[in-house]
C-alpha cells in the first residue's frame, strides 16, 4: 500500500487517522458531515450519551442509506418505465411516419380514382352518343332499306311496264310495216 495516506480528522470531538489512497479533501469532507450529524443527532436528543448518540446516528444513516438504494431502484424502475416510454414514443412517431405516407398514397390513389373514374363516365357519355349514333344509323339503313324494296318494285314494276311497251312498240312496229307492205 504505498499509495496510502495518513489523514487525521476530528469527528464528535475525537480525533482519527484515516488510511487511504482517497483524496484528502474528500475524506475530511466526509469527516465534517458525519459530525454535523452526531451533532444534529445529539442536539434532537439531548438525554443521550454519547455512545447512544453515536449509535442512533449510525441508525439514522443507515436507514438514510436503504432509503436511496430503494429510490436508485425506484429511479432504475423510472428509468426502465422512462425508457419504455421512450420506445413507445419513438414507435408512435415511426407508426405517424407511415401513417402519413399512407395518408399520402391513399390520396394519390383516390386522386387516381377519381380521375379514372372521371374517365370512366366520359367513356360512357361517348358510349351512349356512338349508341345513339349507331340507332340513328341502323333506322336509316333500315329506312334506306325500305326505301330501296320500293324502288326495286317500282324497278320491277317499270321493267314490266317497258317490256310491255318494247312489245307494244314491236307490235306496233309490225302492224306498220304490215301497213307499209300493203300499200
Amino acid at each position: 500500500m504505498s499509495d496510502a495516506k495518513r489523514i487525521e480528522v476530528t469527528i464528535d470531538g475525537m480525533k482519527f487517522i484515516v488510511m487511504g489512497s482517497d483524496n484528502e479533501k474528500y475524506v475530511k469532507d466526509l469527516a465534517a458531515d458525519l459530525d454535523e450529524k452526531i451533532k444534529e443527532t445529539a442536539k434532537s436528543n439531548y438525554k443521550l450519551n454519547q455512545v447512544q448518540t453515536l449509535v442512533l446516528c449510525a441508525l439514522n444513516i443507515l436507514d438514510d442509506l436503504e432509503k436511496m438504494k430503494s429510490d436508485k431502484m425506484d429511479l432504475a424502475s423510472m428509468d426502465d418505465d422512462k425508457r419504455e416510454i421512450i420506445e413507445k414514443m419513438e414507435e408512435i412517431k415511426d407508426l405517424k411516419k407511415q401513417l402519413s405516407i399512407f395518408e399520402e398514397e391513399n390520396k394519390k390513389v383516390n386522386k387516381s380514382f377519381r380521375e379514372l373514374q372521371q374517365k370512366s363516365l366520359d367513356v360512357e357519355d361517348r358510349n351512349r352518343k356512338v349508341n345513339r349514333d349507331l340507332l340513328e344509323k341502323n333506322k336509316e339503313i333500315l329506312d334506306l332499306k325500305e326505301e330501296i324494296n320500293k324502288l326495286e318494285g317500282n324497278i320491277s314494276s317499270l321493267e314490266e311496264k317497258n317490256n310491255s311497251a318494247s312489245r307494244r312498240i314491236i307490235d306496233l312496229t309490225r302492224e306498220l310495216e304490215n301497213l307499209y307492205e300493203e300499200k
